[in-house]
């Protein structure tokens, strides 16, 4: 299912004129028109399909989506030799700002300047943990 406003839809449908890399049955690769680095080669991987995030990607779209970011990340790797992030968030509180699942890969290069959102590290209270553990382990 297609989401009509989705800029992402568009693009999978070839609506909007985009710098595609890869493609298959159910996914696209293609470059981000606002690269995070300044060297460019950032690629957004996204399903075909309309799913806003990773919890309601079907596990066949989502093996999909693995695979294809392995494959652009070799690519990727190979060509700037460089490192790399993966990146992909859940919900506008989460930096979500398409609400299309879509995974971002960043080429990464010493001292490029790119800052990925830091957190302070919290500790947990006594018995916190496995109380929080025995709770979500009830939700699997």
């Amino acid at each position: 299912m297609q989401d009509l406003n989705c800029i992402f839809c568009k693009i999978a449908k070839g609506e909007i004129d985009h710098c595609r890399i890869y493609e298959d049955e159910k996914t696209i690769a293609f470059l981000d028109i606002s690269p995070a680095s300044p060297r460019g080669g950032h690629t957004l991987v996204i399903p075909k399909e309309h799913y806003v995030e990773i919890t309601d990607v079907p596990d066949d779209v989502l093996v999909a989506l693995a695979k294809t970011m392995k494959k652009v990340a070799k690519a990727l790797k190979t060509y700037f030799k460089c490192d790399l992030n993966i990146l992909q968030n859940n919900g506008k509180f989460a930096g979500q700002y398409v609400m299309h699942a879509h995974f971002h890969l960043i080429p990464r290069f010493e001292k490029d300047g790119i800052e990925i959102e830091k957190w302070k590290p919290q500790k947990y209270k006594p018995r916190e943990m496995e109380v929080l553990r025995t709770k979500i382990k009830k939700l699997l």
